[in-house]
């Protein structure tokens, strides 16, 4: 009998823990009551209110329990019931995974990251489908909307030109041509109306219509279509970023913007300073792509100690390096084989520039003007003494074009000399005296 005794003292005494468990947790998780004469207020929704607990008047209300009441998670720090658990199932928090991706789209989610990236690049790839079959169906629809209405136009019209496909309409007083498959609407070349004449936004068989800068209808559709297209880089510098600095288009530039290739600043070029400093937006770095050669080097005779052009030898001859020309900037270099001026590449280097609008330097020099002019006065079956002719003009290249030109000057004199009397060719012979 003693063991059944026992027996009975262990059930007891693990009934009384569980009760003063429940007791414990029931305290935690009820609402208190006011005490005695408390209020109490009926729960929304409900006509009679929540049900009294055991407590009597004013007592507590009897809580809703749930089952599952916290969520635990693996990679919490300083839980003690992350711990217990890991300790129990043998898993270390360390190598469990390193964070959840919380997702608050239709429903709040926990995911895997490796799983979460994989759906979401395909989703996303996904719904850019979707959302381009949408709205290259609305296209479609729109543009056979448009079709019949032209075509009932065109039936409807009396005249030789019934049958045309595409016709021609007024929209306020201003005639239009259909093109494109009714996408576009043309002006026509014989209307005096200006462009703002035409209205900014028209709907035409129910279809908008956007204005652009020429006085030309565009469909809306087909404009936000071609404006959320996203537009493809290019692996070119960009002309104006490079030359200056800045570009106002940002990121929306098809062409590569890089502050390392950028032209050089010509107020540092000249004084070695700017007042700019390091917010300037050129470069202060005088390196052989976008500084030009030296002068005095080519006549060896550099004698700066930090020079800030280049030292390097190249043929005078040669043409302008053209990119050098219109943006300040060669990638090539030292190893470019043109030359590196500040100046019009086109002007120089075939005598003429197209460009109205060119701010380069036109810069003439009389040793390319003589070539020019004995290529266009040399008959076409010349000599082999042809050639020669240039020797002198090469040596002027050679030394600078900044100099004084002294041909010009040897042939003023020898005009003078040879416009005068016989007699009087040497006026040295007057000095002689007859014996």
């Amino acid at each position: 009998m003693g063991e059944e005794e026992d027996l009975q003292a262990r059930i007891d005494s693990l009934s009384g823990l569980i009760s003063r468990r429940k007791q414990q947790n029931n305290a935690t998780m009820a609402p208190q009551g006011g005490g005695r004469g408390g209020h109490w207020s009926p729960q929304r929704g409900t006509p009679y209110g929540m049900p009294r607990g055991r407590g009597g008047r004013g007592g507590r209300f009897a809580p809703v329990v749930h089952r599952n009441r916290t969520l635990v998670m693996n990679n919490a720090p300083g839980n003690g019931a992350t711990s217990s658990s890991d300790e129990t199932s043998g898993i270390s928090t360390a190598d469990a995974q390193p964070a959840w991706v919380r997702k608050n789209d239709r429903h709040m989610q926990l995911i895997n990251p490796s799983i979460y990236n994989t759906v979401s690049e395909q989703r996303a790839k996904d719904m850019a489908e979707a959302a381009a079959k949408r709205h290259q169906a609305r296209a479609e629809k729109e543009k056979a909307r448009l079709q019949r209405h032209f075509k009932y136009q065109s039936d409807h019209r009396g005249g030789p030109d019934k049958t045309e496909a595409l016709p021609e309409f007024q929209i306020d007083n201003i005639s239009f041509r259909v093109v494109a498959g009714g996408s576009k609407l043309v002006r026509l070349n014989g209307d005096q109306h200006s462009a703002h004449a035409t209205p900014k936004q028209v709907k035409v068989a129910g279809v908008a219509f956007t204005r652009s800068k020429n006085g030309n209808l565009y469909r809306t559709g087909l404009v936000k279509a071609s404006t959320n297209k996203t537009t493809k880089k290019s692996e070119e510098l960009c002309s104006h970023f490079t030359s200056s600095g800045l570009c106002p288009k940002g990121p929306s530039c098809r062409y590569v913007h890089d502050p390392s290739k950028v032209a050089v600043c010509k107020e540092f070029l000249s004084k070695g300073s700017c007042a700019a400093g390091d917010y300037c937006d050129l470069s202060h770095e005088c390196t052989p792509n976008r500084v030009p050669a030296c002068l005095h080097f080519l006549r060896g005779n550099c004698t700066a100690e930090k020079c800030r052009y280049a030292h390097v030898k190249i043929n005078p001859g040669a043409p302008v390096c053209r990119p050098f020309g219109l943006v300040g900037y060669c990638p090539r270099g030292a190893d470019c084989p043109e030359r590196h001026v500040f100046e019009c590449p086109d002007y120089t280097n075939t005598g003429s520039c197209k460009n109205k609008k060119c701010r380069l330097p036109h810069v003439d020099r009389a040793g390319q003007l003589r070539k020019a002019a004995a290529a266009a006065a040399a008959p076409v079956g010349g000599s082999s003494n042809d050639s020669d002719l240039s020797s002198d003009e090469e040596e002027y290249d050679e030394i600078g074009s900044d100099d004084v030109d002294s041909d010009g000057l040897d042939e003023e004199i020898y005009l003078q000399a040879a416009g005068g009397d016989r007699d009087h060719g040497l006026s040295q012979q007057h000095d002689f005296v007859r014996f």
